[in-house]
């Protein structure tokens, strides 16, 4: 067994703040799952996720196959089929509790698009002031111990027009296990750190693998300190509770990684992590296994290092006598971030891109006109040409639409900057197809800027670093890439008269804890 679990008591392993993220983690696994040609298996075993009972006039509707989705996940520490004598049980009311009327630890609400494979993901501060249903301020967490689910998403809707198509209940005793299942995360340490409360021990700095104790030891702690120098130095001692948040959002990040990998790496592994996240979750009565599937299908090639991360701004709230009553959101920050999941910043998607196709046969056009149109495109014929090589005409007002839709096509096609240029894809012999879902952003993004690029600059002339491919806006409860850094690379990009011409631009972003290449991580305690 990796990891210490000594200085974990089983009381206290039942106990998460700020719970990890389940729901892509699953939903990337019966999507591996389904890809191993055991669609039926993976359906049977979705088919047996425990059901919660959501008012269905409570849910929102999503507009069609393949829209954007809000999925509500409340991270709960159930005492529900724990032994009597159980500490987590203490002054537990369980029958309430299998009603849904639970104050849940962690509130995250996800917005999943099936169309361009992106995710977000904004945490609720449990202590954040709503007005709940009785038409009282309260704190956000007792709203579900009071009303009930239907009660926790009404609020949402209620203050901040914030719908939920879905809502998913966490349980995260089963998290753990999962983390065990992929064999631990590895966390980069640059100090040897330790956490007294929480029992975190890292004896040295480098890579360690921290199996599902260990993790929630790291998760859970509030005191964390490094030794530097031969002395432990208290980090975030004035604002512990941001700097964990922010830890456990880049632990998530650096989880759905190995799920990732381990889905990719060995099938016949995934079904152990589907069956391990059943043990974990429930979900609304309106989400099927099917929709789970067709989720799992569009995020099987999740970037899990571009999952867009943020905590709603807040400030603390009290009354005229100095008690503290909670946390006030700062609604001028929280505007855009509620935006994002309002639905009114989700950038382009394929239904606002208009593209006119040419090959060398009407044929061969219908056919692709068909298949750029059942991708939700809206795609009309042009005429037979022939084409060298399968070249994508835009103007360079549409980089984004260009991107977008080169993450579709098969083969990476030429990319022609063109002023004025209507939206036009020419096919080639090289020509292979139109994918079923994008391939990540990062393969095709510095492609079509680096032709921007050289298009805009004279033909020797090296343009300067481009921008990162997450354009949102940053700032307090604005949405971001996790992460501190960008690191850079080069595209030679080649012209028949004037030769190639390096660009430089971003890759990957660097994420604090995240081993470097290289690096060898061995089981922590092992």
């Amino acid at each position: 067994m990796t990891g210490r679990t000594e200085a974990t008591p089983r009381g206290a392993r039942r106990t998460w703040p700020q719970r990890l993220l389940l729901v892509l983690g699953l939903v990337v696994a019966a999507g591996c799952f389904a890809a191993a040609n055991v669609f039926w298996n993976a359906r049977t075993v979705l088919a047996s996720l425990p059901r919660i009972t959501v008012s269905p006039d409570v849910l929102a509707v999503a507009g069609g196959p393949g829209d954007p989705i809000n999925v509500l996940v409340a991270g709960v520490d159930s005492s529900i089929g724990l032994d009597e004598d159980d500490p987590v049980r203490s002054g537990r009311d369980v029958e309430d509790e299998a009603r849904g009327l639970i104050r849940p630890d962690t509130i995250l609400l996800v917005r999943l698009d099936p169309a361009t494979g992106e995710a977000a993901l904004m945490s609720i501060p449990r202590d954040l002031l709503v007005v709940g249903p009785s038409g009282v301020e309260t704190r956000i967490n007792t709203v579900q111990a009071v009303g009930g689910v239907d009660a926790l998403i009404g609020t949402l809707d209620d203050n901040w027009d914030v719908p939920v198509n879905h809502f998913v209940v966490v349980d995260f005793a089963g998290f753990t296990e999962l983390i065990d299942l992929v064999g631990g995360v590895p966390v980069w340490f640059p100090f040897p750190t330790r956490d007294l409360g929480s029992g975190l021990d890292v004896p040295e700095a480098g890579c360690w693998r921290l199996d599902g104790a260990t993790s929630l030891a790291y998760v859970r702690a509030r005191s964390l300190e490094e030794r530097i120098d031969g002395e432990w130095e208290r980090l975030a001692a004035v604002a512990p509770d941001i700097a964990r948040i922010e830890r456990q959002q880049q632990f998530l990040v650096l989880t759905l990684e190995e799920l990732l990998e381990t889905g990719r790496a060995d099938v016949g592994r995934v079904q152990d992590l589907v069956e391990a996240g059943t043990q974990a979750v429930q979900v609304d009565q309106a989400l099927t296994p099917g929709d789970l599937i067709d989720l799992a299908n569009a995020f099987r090639e999740f970037d899990a290092g571009t999952l867009e991360i943020a905590t709603m701004p807040r400030e603390p709230a009290f009354d005229d006598d100095g008690t503290y009553l909670g946390e006030a959101l700062v609604e001028f920050d929280a505007a855009p971030l509620l935006d994002r999941f309002r639905g009114l910043a989700d950038g382009i998607r394929p239904d606002d891109i208009s593209v006119t196709t040419f090959a060398a046969s009407v044929e061969q056009i219908d056919r692709i006109t068909g298949e750029l149109a059942e991708r939700g495109f809206v795609s009309s014929p042009g005429t037979p040409v022939d084409t060298p090589v399968t070249t994508l005409r835009f103007d360079p007002r549409d980089v984004s639409a260009a991107t977008l839709f080169g993450r579709y096509l098969e083969v990476i096609p030429v990319f022609e900057v063109v002023d004025g240029a209507e939206f036009e894809l020419a096919v080639g012999p090289d020509f292979a197809g139109v994918r079923t879902i994008p391939r990540p952003e990062i393969e095709v993004d510095p492609v079509v800027r680096a032709a921007v690029t050289e298009a805009a600059a004279p033909p020797t002339t090296t343009a300067a670093p481009t921008t990162t491919t997450s354009e949102a806006a940053t700032g307090d409860g604005a949405v971001t890439t996790v992460g501190e850094d960008s690191s850079t690379s080069t595209v030679v990009v080649t012209d028949e008269q004037t030769g190639p011409t390096t660009i430089p631009v971003p890759t990957t972003t660097i994420l604090r804890g995240r081993p470097p290449e290289g690096a060898r991580c061995v089981p922590l305690g092992g």
